[in-house]
């Protein structure tokens, strides 16, 4: 039987993660790969369900829009492999230099050999396609909290592939989200939580990360690229990539350079400034800021946090209730986390009715 922390090490077998873009430069898509990975472990446990839930974490990009009747065709191509061994695919997109452009990029732990790549985009190709006809089968949710704020949901889908396999998807947002998401965008009705910028070659990136309340209830966050600072960094791929993954879970931040006020969103922030050292011994800068005073979502560190109290079962149980989610009962059990720096987090973890 597997232990917990390798049902954690399935989950994270592939992790897909939001990208938005504000002018269409293809090359932007790169740098996007988000700093904050929201639902990268939505918990842990025995269930049967858990097993299967998710070869690869799929969050669609906020900027795509997609309807019942009409299937938005992606191809995904190789980007490149990091150094600790993810590799990284994305889509092309065929409306490049617009400002509508639909990416998604997906980050995928595993040693692959060539047959393994190809069988791997054609699975993400295929997939994709099955979320947009809604051919799936919900069988898990997750949300995490923080003071009682409007929760950040994770959905959990099986798909089942023309070959008869079955694998898991974990996805923050619904098709419908974006849509949503797009209009509150557009009344100007989000919250800036995040500031990072990054620095090399003279050229400089920053991204916000907003937070959205959506209808129901829940909140979401999607990285956004400030057009005034679009970048792209003269970096490889590679580089991109790996940049992309320090300062997250058990990465360290780099050499702290101190913080300076700067005005910025007609407010004054305070960067805290950092020198990174990738692999190959090129030296980047980050200068980051964390708007959210009120901590209503998690950071990323505090996910991963949160995910290995789970999958070594150091929280107390709450309370457990029922509700149903996409017309189906779900029962779910609340446990808290007290973090190592002492904020206290609620993870609700959802089975269908009747499965343990």
């Amino acid at each position: 039987m597997k232990s917990d922390n390798e049902r954690i090490e399935a989950f994270l077998k592939g992790i897909v993660l939001p990208e938005y873009t504000s002018d269409g430069h293809a090359r932007q898509l790169r740098t996007q790969i988000l700093s904050r990975l929201q639902a990268t472990c939505a918990g842990s446990g025995p269930s049967s369900w858990w097993k299967t839930a998710a070869l690869l974490l799929g969050l669609l990009g906020a900027a795509a829009v997609a309807t019942e009747t009409i299937i938005q065709v992606r191809h995904y191509h190789l980007e490149g492999r990091t150094k600790n061994g993810f590799y990284y695919f994305s889509t092309t997109p065929e409306n490049a230099g617009t400002n509508q452009v639909d990416s998604i990029g997906v980050f995928v732990r595993g040693d692959l050999d060539a047959a393994g790549i190809e069988q791997k985009r054609k699975d993400l190709e295929e997939i994709d396609a099955l979320r947009q006809r809604n051919a799936r089968e919900l069988v898990g949710v997750a949300d995490h909290e923080v003071k009682g704020n409007p929760p950040h949901r994770t959905f959990i889908f099986n798909y089942v592939l023309a070959d008869g396999r079955t694998v898991g998807n974990a996805e923050g947002e619904l098709e419908g989200d974006q849509q949503q998401i797009l209009s509150l965008r557009q009344r100007g009705q989000s919250e800036i939580l995040q500031v990072i910028e990054d620095e090399f070659g003279g050229q400089r990136i920053r991204r916000f990360t907003r937070r959205y309340v959506l209808s129901d209830g829940r909140a979401v966050s999607v990285p956004e690229t400030d057009p005034e600072q679009p970048g792209p960094l003269p970096l490889t791929t590679e580089q991109q990539m790996e940049l992309a993954l320090l300062g997250w879970g058990d990465h360290e931040k780099g050499k702290f350079l101190g913080s300076a006020p700067v005005q910025m969103l007609g407010r004054t922030v305070t960067l805290q400034k950092y020198s990174f050292t990738l692999s190959d011994g090129t030296v980047v800068t980050r200068s980051e800021a964390q708007l959210d005073a009120s901590k209503r979502d998690l950071s990323a560190a505090q996910l991963y946090e949160v995910n290995r109290l789970a999958a070594a079962h150091k929280g107390e149980t709450l309370a457990s209730y029922d509700e149903n989610v996409m017309g189906k009962p779900f029962k779910f059990t609340r446990v808290k986390y007290v973090l190592s720096d002492g904020t206290e987090a609620i993870q609700s973890t959802g089975k269908p009715d009747g499965e343990r």
